[in-house]
């Protein structure tokens, strides 16, 4: 047995005494706890409405627990956030107005994902969460808080909160957990009543608003209950039909339909029966009623029937009509120009009706059973639309079958896994209303269109002066945002450059009822044509106009008539080198065959000789600047570096230029290269430099420059580039004297000067142009009387690639041979001279003046290793000869020769058929020859 020690306590122990008073008061604190719950119960109990609960409630609870502050806030889930719904101790205007986030991180938040109470002993130094905004401003110390949670979400959250530290004990925590529970029950059952109430007020609205009639009827056929859409269906006051039988009201022929429904309602209850009889109106007018009715049985046993019931007169009456017009439209159909078809999904026709097929000349029995793949497969539009159908698109199109235009729709049809099965659709003959949108189109294009494409600004303009509607055409050309902005200007002062010019054009109407033709000057140059509005009154009423902005039009003109006239200088320049070229290789080779046979101590002779073949080379320079000023000549076109080829040209351009001029270059760091001929861009440089330098014959300042440049299709189209994007800007500018605007017109002319006689050919600038517009690239120009002169010159820039160097040019032995030549060539004396030249240095000699004597020589003469022709002869010419040669097996090299430089006329057939250009001096016939020969 153990022991058991016991304390014994004094009466007036003083320990004792607290104990007992801690226990008293605990007592007393739970019983008022226990009321206040019970009292809350009881109020939710009797009915009490939820925002007098949870007020009351939190008050309640603020006073048992001896708190200043509580709080209900109420959990609204669409926006993640908290509502202070009810509360005590709050800044006044809180209450219903403060919202908190459902953040995480806050105590609100912690609360709302906790499971049971939370219990905050110190706010200031509580680690769970982050933030407090509502407690923290309060200075809030302590705080209970539990969820007050309904059946299937949280409500909201009931929280007490002391500014000092507490101690909240167990049956706090039981208190206001069950204060919790109770609000969440009758919040609950407030929530389903109320839900209760909308959904009986929704169907007693459906019933009393509805269009159907709702009836419940005995099963001896008397009514019980009639809806209010009764009135408005058939006229009847519900009380009118309580305790009438229903077959005094029902059609004497469908008497037996309506007894066999309520019979077979009788007999299986729940089950509804369906039925359509005549029933007569207030009016005696019989209104086709469709009813659906079912039994239900009563504590007694007894049926009832409620029965819903439709006037359906009118839709059967609309429904006769829509068989009708079918039948109508089944006959016009029948009659009208049109094509109906179906398509199973492999594109064979299953059906084919319509009129429309007397068109094409074909009857349906024709086309059915036939695949459209067939059928149309000289038709590759017809064939397109058709795979286009078949994927399961849905879409119209028009194609022209056999001559005739149709407007086709097509439309799939889909088996129950939704795949395309096939394709139905109808074709309209439009082949006439083509005809006549056509003629009606040709007709339109004769008179001037008010709106193309809306390039023309149209508006209508008050008479004094104010716009009343506007297009957005005129919008932009006036510079405005908006139409709003342009409709408040003032016509006369802020659009015209000159206000009365608009005086003028109006002065017009007193004699004119049109005015067209009218060039004014708005803030560009603009061509309008204006047409009154008059009142039957003869008054005018508004103007109607019609303006065209003409600015850049001008301008284009000016450039086209520019460019028409260079091309036919080019095209007359290109023509005359041709000719030059013959005759200057006709003297250079001579001039050469006559200084060989000349004796060594006729000096004089020998001079003259030198003089001619000088005076004939320097005419080969011309006729090379001709054809560049004429796009005639031939480029190798390589990514080259301006600012590099620049640096190398710099020593050369200092020497050519005199002392008082000072060169400034500048740019060609980090640009790209550009798509040119080296050689050309040399020529280019050195004219535009010779001709800054004769314009500053008293010195100045001679600046290269070199940029990056991007061109918009505005900027392409005015400087002449062949395509807008990357390019490098070659810029030359001077100090001198200067262009004025008709000088600047003609600049580019050939042989057009502004020297003294005898001091330029006028072929330096001539020379540029051609050579740009050869390159792709484009060229402006600036310049004024005494404001000196900038080239511009855009290169287009190369697409990345590897800049070729060029080989250097060496000295070539020329060397004779002994092989046999045969000399193609239709001008005599240059055949003569070609053939000298070549017997001289040892070759064997056969000539021909065409492609067909050539051909014939070829046929006849054995051994010939090299065939030296020229390319533009008549009746067979280079290309033909060697064409004609190769199909018979010749496989003689050629080596052509021609005046011309284009690459249309001068491009060999293949790299075994090189080009020789005119005019050639004996070392170039000589060394290219046998270069041919050793290559074999």
């Amino acid at each position: 047995m153990g022991t058991s020690r016991f304390k014994l306590l004094r009466q007036d122990d003083p320990v004792r005494d607290a104990e007992l008073s801690r226990t008293e008061a605990q007592l007393r604190a739970t019983a008022r706890q226990q009321e206040a719950v019970a009292h809350i119960g009881q109020r939710a109990l009797a009915g009490a409405p939820p925002d007098e609960l949870i007020a009351g409630a939190v008050t309640i609870v603020a006073r048992v627990l001896e708190v200043p502050f509580a709080s209900v806030l109420e959990l609204r889930a669409e926006s993640r956030s908290l509502l202070l719904r009810a509360g005590v101790g709050w800044r006044d205007g809180a209450v219903g107005r403060t919202v908190l986030p459902a953040d995480p991180d806050s105590h609100a938040g912690y609360v709302l994902r906790s499971t049971g109470t939370v219990v905050v002993e110190n706010l200031a130094t509580d680690t769970r969460f982050g933030s407090a905004p509502l407690l923290a401003p309060h200075e809030v110390v302590a705080s209970l808080s539990v969820l007050v949670h309904g059946k299937t979400r949280p409500f909201g959250i009931l929280g007490v909160h002391s500014a000092q530290p507490r101690e909240f004990t167990i049956h706090d925590t039981h208190f206001l957990q069950a204060v919790a529970n109770v609000l969440a029950t009758a919040i609950d059952r407030a929530q389903a009543e109320e839900a209760l109430r909308r959904s009986e007020e929704h169907f007693r609205s459906l019933i009393e608003n509805g269009s159907d009639i709702v009836t419940i009827v005995g099963e001896n056929g008397v009514f019980r209950y009639a809806s209010p859409s009764v009135e408005r269906v058939l006229g009847y006051h519900p009380r009118e039909l309580l305790e009438r039988n229903a077959f005094d009201f029902v059609h004497p022929d469908d008497i037996s339909v309506v007894a066999e429904a309520l019979a077979g309602a009788i007999r299986h209850p729940g089950v509804p029966q369906a039925a359509q009889f005549r029933f007569r109106a207030q009016d005696g007018v019989w209104r086709l009623l469709e009813a659906v009715g079912q039994a239900r049985l009563d504590r007694s046993g007894s049926a009832q029937l409620i029965v819903n019931a439709r006037d359906v007169t009118e839709r059967r009456r609309q429904e006769r009509a829509l068989r009708e017009n079918k039948e109508r439209l089944r006959t016009v159909i029948a009659g009208a120009p049109l094509v109906l078809f179906a398509l199973d999904r492999d594109g064979v026709f299953t059906m084919v009706e319509g009129r429309g097929l007397d068109a094409v000349g074909v009857r349906p029995a024709l086309l059915v059973g036939r695949s459209a793949f067939e059928l149309f497969a000289d038709l590759p539009h017809a064939l397109a639309d058709v795979r286009r159908a078949l994927t399961g698109e849905m879409f119209s199109s028009t194609v022209e079958v056999f001559g005739v235009v149709f407007e086709a729709w097509y439309s799939p049809v889909r088996d129950a896994d939704g795949a395309v099965a096939g394709v139905i659709g109808v074709g309209t003959d439009i082949t006439e209303r083509c005809r006549a949108e056509a003629a009606l189109r040709r007709s339109e294009e004769s008179h001037r269109a008010l709106v193309q494409h809306a390039s023309y600004a149209i508006y209508r303009s008050s008479v004094d002066g104010r716009f009343r509607t506007v297009n957005p055409a005129l919008v932009r050309m006036l510079g405005y945002e908006s139409a709003d902005q342009l409709l408040a200007v003032d016509l006369a002062a802020d659009v015209y450059a000159d206000s009365d010019e608009r005086r003028r054009i109006l002065e017009r109407f007193e004699v004119e009822d049109v005015v067209e033709g009218v060039e004014v000057t708005w803030k560009r140059r603009d061509g309008a044509e204006i047409l009154a509005v008059r009142r039957p009154d003869r008054t005018i009423d508004c103007f109607e106009t019609i303006a065209e902005d003409v600015t850049e039009r001008r301008a284009l003109e000016e450039q086209l008539r520019q460019s028409q006239k260079m091309d036919a200088i080019g095209q007359l320049t290109g023509g005359i080198a041709h000719d030059f070229n013959n005759l200057l290789t006709i003297i250079l080779a001579n001039a050469q065959l006559v200084a060989k046979v000349l004796a060594p101590g006729q000096a004089d002779a020998q001079a003259d000789l030198r003089d001619v073949m000088s005076a004939a080379l320097r005419g080969r320079v011309m006729v090379k600047e001709l054809l560049g000023f004429a796009r005639r000549s031939r480029l190798d076109l390589q990514p080259v570096h301006l600012g590099g080829l620049i640096a190398d040209l710099s020593g050369f351009l200092r020497r050519i230029l005199p002392a008082d001029v000072e060169v400034v270059t500048s740019g060609g760091d980090g640009l790209p290269d550009v798509r040119a001929d080296a050689h050309a861009t040399e020529q280019i440089l050195f004219n535009l430099v010779t001709n800054a330098r004769d314009a500053m014959p008293d010195g100045g300042v001679l600046r290269i420059e070199t940029s990056r440049a991007h061109l918009t299709e505005e900027q392409r189209h005015a400087w002449g580039a062949a395509r807008a994007g990357e390019h490098v800007c070659l810029a030359v500018g001077d100090t001198g004297v200067g262009m004025d605007q008709e000088t600047r017109a003609r600049m580019f002319e050939p042989f057009f000067t502004t020297k003294p006689l005898g001091k330029g050919t006028g072929l330096g600038l001539a020379t540029v142009y051609g050579l740009v517009k050869q390159h792709g690239g484009g060229i402006d120009v600036d310049s004024e009387p005494g404001k000196g002169t900038r080239f511009r010159i855009y290169f287009p820039a190369a697409d990345g690639t590897v800049a070729v160097a060029r080989p250097h040019a060496r000295e070539v032995e020329v060397r004779g041979g002994r092989e046999t030549v045969l000399v193609v060539e239709d001008d005599d004396q240059l055949r003569r001279s070609a053939k000298r030249i070549l017997e001289a240095a040892g070759y064997q000699i056969v000539t021909a003046a065409d492609g067909l004597e050539a051909l014939e020589a070829l046929r006849q003469t054995a051994g010939v290793q090299l065939v030296f022709s020229d390319l533009v002869m008549p009746r067979l010419g280079g290309h033909a000869l060697y064409d004609a040669a190769r199909r018979e097996g010749h496989t003689t090299p050629f080596l052509f020769a021609s005046g011309y430089s284009d690459p249309e006329r001068a491009a060999s057939l293949d790299p075994s058929a090189p080009l020789l250009h005119k005019p050639w001096t004996e070392s170039d016939l000589l060394t290219r020859i046998r270069e041919i020969l050793d290559r074999r």
